[in-house]
């Protein structure tokens, strides 16, 4: 029996780790998506848009801490104790940033900037990639279908650098420099949101190199 097998049959019954784990994914999935959708229309008065995006944030830090809580309850566990720690403080860092990055949109009344709404269409792709990866690693079922959302989650974080590269360059252009210091901060709270998916994406790597 290979230690794939092995590793499955001592498994926890409940699931509860990929239950909880979908959970957050799920609630990536709808933040990403009402960041997104929301910065279309976006109104710097209207605080509507941060206050929904701080309830996705305290949602999945309540997610986050039965994760915890269940990894000092559980002995046996689907993988390595500290992956699972890994890979639940990455994904809490990608609703972490994306709050922060709506937070000072709004906070420095900052200007509209076509490279918004290519970043969150990045962390939009970045973030179903996430849901994805996960329900194929529930029980190792589908470890190609993980390993190309890793991938992907891997160029949009490249794509992400060179929408900031280029964002930068046209901002320092403009010579306003107050412009500069409200509209930087805010692409570069998006872009570390991608860095955060690519965390995510190689813990998922080394977990599937280690039980797959």
């Amino acid at each position: 029996m290979g230690i794939g097998n092995i590793f499955k049959a001592f498994q926890p019954k409940d699931k509860v780790f990929f239950t909880l784990f979908e959970e957050v994914a799920d609630t990536l999935v709808e933040m990403s998506n009402t960041f997104h959708e929301g910065l279309k229309d976006f109104d710097i008065n209207d605080d509507s848009l941060l206050k929904k995006m701080s309830e996705y944030e305290h949602k999945n830090d309540n997610t986050t801490h039965k994760i915890y809580t269940e990894l000092s309850k559980n002995f046996i566990t689907p993988f390595d104790r500290e992956d699972i720690h890994h890979l639940t403080s990455a994904l809490d860092d990608i609703a972490d940033y994306m709050y922060a990055s709506s937070k000072y949109i709004f906070l420095y009344k900052s200007p509209k900037n076509n490279s918004f709404a290519e970043l969150t269409l990045l962390i939009q792709k970045a973030c179903l990639e996430i849901r994805n990866a996960i329900i194929n690693l529930k029980d190792f079922k589908n470890i190609q279908a993980v390993k190309e959302s890793t991938i992907k989650i891997n160029s949009y974080e490249n794509l992400a650098d060179d929408v900031l590269s280029n964002a930068m360059i046209q901002l320092f252009e403009t010579g306003d420099a107050i412009n500069v210091i409200k509209v930087s901060q805010v692409l570069s709270y998006m872009e570390k949101v991608t860095d955060k998916a690519e965390d995510v994406a190689n813990v998922i790597d080394s977990i599937i190199i280690k039980y797959s």
